[in-house]
Parts: structure tokens; C-alpha cells; sequence
């Protein structure tokens, strides 16, 4: 029985000398003026011939550890760009010393004298990785004072149009994320967003043409994630700006101010941000319309619009976060936006017969006003499982989405003697409430140094309720009596259910990412409490990732996935929208999802130099369309799926340090866009019932966009940049829209020991950023012409305050990725 007893002792005592001979190692990372380096690679060494122990990556606080390790003696190495390789001195574990935090891991920048000027390595404003391209906001003077849109539209292979409508490498319905949360939004109140968003409040913006599993298969151009700003501070800290801007047309000031606020003690991390706009703007649209009796122009319409617009709008973001431990955090977080929205609009429309003589002047006065509030709050927690990257997070999200417009619409109609014949008053209400609940849970699985495992469940809800009213004016007492074809209660109901899994594996000159993810969608829509459309569908999302080094400064890169873009819930409304007596516009409940497949090729020279080849194919490509109604001559704007389209192109990347103090970076896309399909052409009525003739519809155009940036660094802290854009002739569906572009220029100059900067620029130098082009199909032939005030001169000075050593506010990708692209509130 002793025996036992001593083995088991012996045992135990080993066991307990084997536990003893692991240590741990800890530190943070600052560099010399305090402030913490985030994600820096750190590599364990052996003291004794420097060969490699262990690596591993920072995190947002600058810190890292090493658990379970052996006792000797070790080194550490620490690198990062924009700073010089650091190493620590040697230090040993034993059992005397178990637990070692490491102190003063300070990082110097890289910098370098050259005669009077100094050059400090920064991150330029274009940035090209390997998954994705990074537009850095803070370090463009040009984008000072500018709106979010106003930024995109400088970004590489992004364009907007006159309504603000985004599209990437000349692929339209891209899904549009803040801080890794989806926005919910399409066009016109996305636009609206992005309009009142200032660029004070950017970091960065990172576009993905070709995004993994984990992000939501909506989005068939790809993903544009907005970056805002966040502190890096210990204790009290944060930043102000105040803007100013005049346009040269009618000289129309914008006003701009924010706060970014943080406060970080211990355990707790507190913050927010606060900003408010208010902004004055015009627009000014010219309509040609041609209407044909066979190929006989029977007659055509000369419309003209000033539009006066007024902005004003409150955006903020607060938020908590509680370390509970070194392996447990969890925060809440409630951003939200909400403002008023005001536009005048002048419409004038000359009527011609046939023998191109004025038969009628019709003009429009269009009052337009517009109150929304955007709201979402977010529940998040993060486990960490160990300290080898394995971590589990979960998000409950609440977002609310309201909106009221009033519209008020005069017509007077005057005959050739211009005496007033006929008046159509008219008075609208439309409001819309959209509720969206969403619960995603992730995992993050390494499974060596080499391979790492992912996955995620996700479920959505989304609660959609939209009504219209319309009245006619009658009488000298204007008493209103409903039009009946324009007033609607429309309710759409939608729950998405998603898993997803992903793994990526590193070879010696390969690394590889496969991903799957499902999606089973479920919607039911009501239109005056009669059931009108009721959709249950699943579908299966694959992504394949490759990236294969060649050499020491080659790399090959290869992408393949599928995606889904689903009407957004204003698309579905059958409503019939007013925009004046001769033009409307429609939702159409019969609008059914599209799928796109898309693959990718590039080559990366010294992880700078990039060239992509890439191809897609849209199923059921979803289209706006234009029907003409020759008898009454109206147009209606309505979207409809018409068959698919095929996207073929070529960019290229080149970042390039033409001196070390000037630094360009041009991109250039070059791309072929190929629609296939059928478009309505005429409705027959016979017996009360309507039959549809379509026509094939086949359109093909050859386009490019270019954007090069220019940046000087100068003596005595002032910095210059010059950038400009340019989009070729391209197609749309039907829309076939002329060349247009931009030359911007701004100069900073860095005060108060560099905590302080006054920005001046001026955008759209020449005033060439204006839109044109023509539907011209069959018996329609319209063309357009839009001008804006983008041509605005804006001075923005911005001020940090308080300590400089402490990390900020966790970035969150929140469950709600897909529904908010989908909401439009009619705020543009």
C-alpha cells in the first residue's frame, strides 16, 4: 500500500514541477508620444539563437500575452507599420520569476530629415490590401468638411449618380455597413444618410468587391464598410470641429459641428460622438420627352426644375463598454440620426404638337417636407475562450426607422396666350414605420498556427408599414377628396434565418479560404389588409478564397462567390408616386430577388501594385425602367427583372512615392457591361383584362472611371493635396448616361503642437461633376440633365483634447447587416 502511496506521490510531484515550469509574458505597446499601437506582430524568440518560440497579434489595447510557457530565457520582437523594428532585452522565466510584464515597449516612428522637410510615415489616402481597398479619410485634406457621399465618390471604382445611388466597378446595389453594421438603407434615404454624415466623423472606408461568408449575401457589387472615428485615450479625451462652407451658384452656406468624446478608467469604457448639419443646396434638372405614333413624334414635352434644398440633421452615437475580465467584455451601444428635410421645387413644362408648336405651359409648385428619425440599439458580449484567438461574441439589435413627408403640388396649366385654362391642386401624406430585429452569435476556432476555423447563426425580423394618402383640392374652398388610385396602407413582413462556416488554412506558399453560407428567407406582403404577396425561398452561398506568393514580390490572388440582392421594401409597395402631372413612380410587388455569381483574378507586386480581372453574372437583374403612355403622356418610372447582365473588367492599383515628399496614388477600372432580357413595350386593355408585349432588349457599353490622388508634404507643417475623378460614357438598363468628373484641391496647416489643424478646400473646382444622358428604347426617347452645387469652397478647423494613452471604443459588427439596406424613407 506504500508503494502506491509513493508512486501516486511521485506523481503529483512531477505533475506539479511540469505546471511550475510554464510562465506567462505580458506587455503594452505605445509609441513615443503615448499613444497606443494597435494589432502589432509580436514574435517570442530564444535568447540564444533568436529562433522562433511562438507569434501573436496585439489587440486593440496594445497589449499581448504569452501563456504556457516554457522557463529560459526569451527576447521579444515587435514590428509595425510606420514604425522601427523594436526588440526587448533578454529576460528569463524560472520558478522565481514566473510572471514577467514586460514595460517601456515604445515604437519610434519611421522619419527622416530631408533639408527643411520632414517626412513622417503615414498611411496615404488610398490604400490597396490584399481583400480589400482602404480609403483613409483622416489623412485627406481635400475631404475636410466634405459629407460621406462626397467622399465615396472620390473613392477608387465607386460612382453615385444624381440621386445618390451608389454603384462599384459599374455594379449597381452594393451593400453599404458602418463600423461592420449594415446601414438597412437603399438609395434614397442611404443617400440621405450619407448626405448629412460628415467626413470629421470618417476613419476609413473599406471597399470589398468580393466579401467571405460571414458578411450577408446581399450586395452584388460587393461591400462598402465605413470606418468611424474612435479614441485611442486612457482617462478623459476627445475632438471638436467646427465647418464652414459656401457654394458658387447661389451662395448657399453649410455649416457643420461635432464632439467626439471618451472616457476610459479601469474596467469601463465610456463614449460618444455628436454631430449636426445644417446645409443649404439647388438642384437643376432639364427633361426632353419625345411621345411617337409609330415613327411619327406626335408630341414632346421641354420640362425645367429649380429645386431649393435645406438639410438639417442631428446625428449621435453613444455607448459602454465593461471588461468584466481579461476574457469577458460586454457593451451597448444606441447611435441614431433624425432631422428635417425640406425641398422647393419650380417645374415648368412647355407642351408641343406635332408640328413642334407650343400648345400648353404647364408649371408646377412642389412643397416638400420631410421628418425622419433613425434609431438602433445594439447588445453585445465577447468571450474570450483562450489566449490562441478562440473567441465567441453575440449581438442583439433593435433598430426603428420613421419617416413623415408632406407634399403640397400646384399646377397651372396656360394656353398659347398664356391665359390660365386649368388648375390641379393637391395635397399628400406619407409615412413609414419600419421595425427590425436581429440576433447573430459568431465563432472565431484557430485550430493551429495555420488554420482557423469560423462560424455563425443569425436571425432576422423585420417589420415593414408604409401608407400613402392623396387628396384633390376642389372648389373655391379647396375641399379635399381622395384619389383613390394613390392612396395605400402597405405592410411587408420579413424574417431571414442564415448560418454560415468558413475555413482558411496557410500553406508554405498558399493560403486558402472556403466559406458556405445559407439563407432561408420567408415574407409576407398586405396592401390594404389583402394578402398580396406571400415568398419562401432558400439558397446556398458559396465563397472560395485563394492567394498563392510566386516570388518575393509577386503575388497571385483568386476569389469566387455568390450573392443575392432582394427588392428593398419601397421597391415592393405598389404605391403610385407623384413627382408632377406627367411622371410617376411605382413600386412593383411582383419584383423578385437577383443572384449574382462572381469570380476574380489579381496579381499584387510588392503588396502595393495591383491588377484585377474580374467577371460577373446577374440572374434577374432588377432594372428601372421607363413606360410612356402615348394617349395620356405620362411616363412612369417603375423596376421591373429583366433577364440578366454581365460585367467584365480591369483595374488597376498603383500607390506610388514619386519623392519622400510626394506620394500619388492612381486607380483605373476598365470595365464592359452587358444587359440581356426583355422590357415591357405597350399594355393592350381588351375586355378588361390587360396583356403586356414585351420587347428584347439588348444594350452593351465599353466604360472606364479613373481617380488619382496627389499628396505633398511641406515644410512648417502644411500639407498639400490635389485628387480628381472621372467617370467615361456608360448604361444602366436603359439609362445611358454621358462622361462626368471632378478636380478638387485642399492645403492643411498642423498647430498647437500638432492637437490642433485648420483645413482649406475647395471641391469640384471646375464645376464638371454635372449628370446627362437618355433613356432611348423603342417609342421612348427622354433626356436628362442634372446640375448640383458641388463646387463648394469649405474651411474646417478641429481640435483634440485631453489624454492621449488609452485605447478607445470596441469596433462592433452588430447583427444587422442586410435590412437596413433595404429601408428608404424618401429623405433625398
Amino acid at each position: 500500500m506504500k508503494t502506491y502511496f509513493y508512486t501516486l506521490l511521485i506523481l503529483l510531484t512531477l505533475s506539479n514541477f511540469r505546471t511550475q515550469a510554464q510562465g506567462k509574458i505580458t506587455g503594452q505597446i505605445t509609441d513615443h508620444k503615448g499613444k497606443i499601437v494597435e494589432f502589432a506582430t509580436i514574435t517570442l524568440l530564444q535568447a540564444k539563437d533568436s529562433s522562433l518560440v511562438k507569434g501573436a497579434l496585439a489587440d486593440a489595447n496594445g497589449t499581448f500575452e504569452f501563456e504556457k510557457i516554457k522557463f529560459g530565457s526569451y527576447l521579444i520582437a515587435i514590428s509595425q507599420l510606420g514604425y522601427q523594428k523594436f526588440y526587448t532585452p533578454k529576460f528569463s522565466l524560472s520558478s522565481e520569476n514566473p510572471s514577467i510584464k514586460l514595460s517601456n515597449l515604445t515604437l519610434v516612428e519611421e522619419s527622416k530629415e530631408l533639408n527643411e522637410v520632414v517626412v513622417t510615415a503615414r498611411k496615404p489616402f488610398i490604400e490597396q490590401q490584399i481583400d480589400k481597398t482602404v480609403v483613409n479619410v483622416e489623412n485627406s485634406v481635400v475631404s475636410a468638411g466634405s459629407t460621406a457621399i462626397e467622399i465615396l465618390e472620390k473613392s477608387p471604382g465607386v460612382t453615385v449618380d444624381k440621386d445618390g445611388n451608389i454603384s462599384l466597378k459599374g455594379k449597381q446595389n452594393v451593400m453599404v455597413m458602418l463600423d461592420g453594421k449594415p446601414t438597412y438603407m437603399s438609395s434614397s434615404d442611404l443617400a440621405n444618410m450619407l448626405r448629412n454624415m460628415q467626413s470629421t466623423q470618417l476613419d476609413k472606408i473599406e471597399i470589398m468587391t468580393n466579401p467571405p461568408a460571414k458578411y450577408d449575401a446581399a450586395g452584388n457589387a460587393g461591400v462598402i464598410n465605413i470606418r468611424l472615428k474612435k479614441n485611442q485615450n486612457l482617462g478623459f479625451n476627445g475632438s471638436a470641429n467646427l465647418g464652414f462652407g459656401y457654394g458658387f451658384y447661389q451662395s448657399l452656406p453649410k455649416e457643420n459641428a461635432g464632439l467626439n468624446i471618451n472616457y476610459r478608467k479601469e474596467k469601463l469604457n465610456i463614449f460618444g460622438n455628436f454631430s449636426g448639419n445644417d446645409r443649404h443646396s439647388f438642384q437643376l434638372q432639364e427633361i426632353d420627352r419625345k411621345f411617337f405614333e409609330g415613327d411619327k413624334v406626335i408630341s414632346s414635352f421641354n420640362q425645367s426644375a429649380d429645386e431649393k434644398r435645406r438639410i438639417n440633421s442631428l446625428a449621435y452615437k453613444v455607448g459602454l463598454d465593461y471588461f468584466i475580465d481579461k476574457k469577458n467584455t460586454i457593451g451597448i451601444l444606441f447611435n441614431g440620426m433624425n432631422g428635417n428635410w425640406n425641398n422647393d421645387r419650380n417645374n415648368q413644362t412647355a407642351i408641343k404638337n406635332a408640328l413642334n408648336q407650343l400648345d400648353t405651359t404647364s408649371v408646377t409648385l412642389g412643397f416638400m417636407r420631410n421628418k425622419w428619425g433613425n434609431y438602433a440599439t445594439n447588445l453585445n458580449f465577447k468571450h474570450v475562450i483562450d489566449s490562441t484567438g478562440k473567441e465567441i461574441t453575440a449581438d442583439l439589435d433593435y433598430a426603428r426607422y420613421n419617416a413623415d413627408n408632406s407634399m403640397k403640388y400646384r399646377t397651372s396649366k396656360f394656353d398659347t396666350q398664356n391665359i390660365l385654362r386649368e388648375t390641379r391642386n393637391e395635397d399628400g401624406l406619407t409615412g413609414s414605420k419600419i421595425n427590425i430585429y436581429s440576433l447573430k452569435v459568431d465563432l472565431i476556432y484557430p485550430i493551429n498556427k495555420t488554420s482557423k476555423f469560423e462560424a455563425g447563426l443569425k436571425s432576422s425580423y423585420v417589420n415593414s408599414n408604409n401608407d400613402m394618402r392623396f387628396d384633390f383640392l376642389v372648389g373655391d374652398n379647396n375641399t379635399p377628396v381622395l384619389d383613390p388610385t394613390r392612396t395605400r396602407d402597405f405592410v411587408y413582413k420579413e424574417n431571414i434565418n442564415a448560418a454560415y462556416i468558413n475555413y482558411s488554412k496557410e500553406f508554405k506558399k498558399l493560403t486558402m479560404q472556403l466559406g458556405l453560407r445559407m439563407e432561408n428567407t420567408n415574407g409576407q406582403g398586405t396592401l390594404l389588409g389583402k394578402d398580396l404577396l406571400d415568398r419562401h425561398y432558400t439558397n446556398f452561398f458559396p465563397s472560395v478564397f485563394f492567394r498563392q506568393k510566386l516570388a518575393k514580390n509577386h503575388q497571385l490572388g483568386y476569389s469566387f462567390s455568390r450573392r443575392i440582392d432582394r427588392p428593398s421594401y419601397e421597391d415592393l409597395n405598389p404605391f403610385l408616386f407623384f413627382l408632377d402631372p406627367y411622371t410617376y413612380q411605382r413600386g412593383n410587388e411582383l419584383l423578385q430577388p437577383q443572384y449574382t455569381n462572381a469570380v476574380e483574378v489579381s496579381h499584387t507586386y510588392k503588396e502595393s501594385i495591383t491588377t484585377t480581372i474580374n467577371y460577373s453574372r446577374t440572374e434577374g437583374i432588377m432594372t428601372q425602367v421607363l413606360e410612356q403612355n402615348n394617349a395620356l403622356k405620362t411616363t412612369n418610372v417603375t423596376k421591373i427583372n429583366i433577364g440578366y447582365v454581365e460585367n467584365l473588367g480591369i483595374s488597376f492599383s498603383v500607390p506610388m512615392p514619386i519623392t519622400k515628399w510626394w506620394f500619388s496614388n492612381t486607380y483605373f477600372n476598365l470595365y464592359n457591361n452587358h444587359y440581356v432580357g426583355e422590357i415591357p413595350k405597350t399594355t393592350i386593355e381588351s375586355n378588361g383584362t390587360s396583356t403586356t408585349i414585351y420587347q428584347p432588349f439588348d444594350a452593351r457599353a465599353t466604360s472606364y472611371s479613373a481617380n488619382m490622388t496627389h499628396q505633398f508634404t511641406l515644410p512648417r507643417k502644411y500639407s498639400v493635396e490635389l485628387s480628381g475623378w472621372y467617370l467615361s460614357p456608360f448604361i444602366e438598363g436603359q439609362l445611358a448616361g454621358n462622361p462626368m468628373g471632378a478636380v478638387s484641391f485642399g492645403i492643411q496647416k498642423k498647430m498647437m503642437n500638432d492637437k490642433a489643424s485648420i483645413k482649406l478646400n475647395i471641391n469640384d473646382i471646375f464645376w464638371t461633376q454635372h449628370f446627362s444622358g437618355a433613356f432611348l428604347f423603342n417609342d421612348i426617347n427622354v433626356q436628362l440633365r442634372n446640375k448640383w452645387e458641388s463646387r463648394v469652397v469649405r474651411i474646417n478647423f478641429s481640435y483634440r483634447f485631453g489624454n492621449s494613452k488609452i485605447a478607445g471604443a470596441r469596433q462592433r459588427n452588430t447583427g444587422l447587416e442586410d435590412e437596413k439596406n433595404r429601408v428608404k424613407s424618401g429623405g433625398n
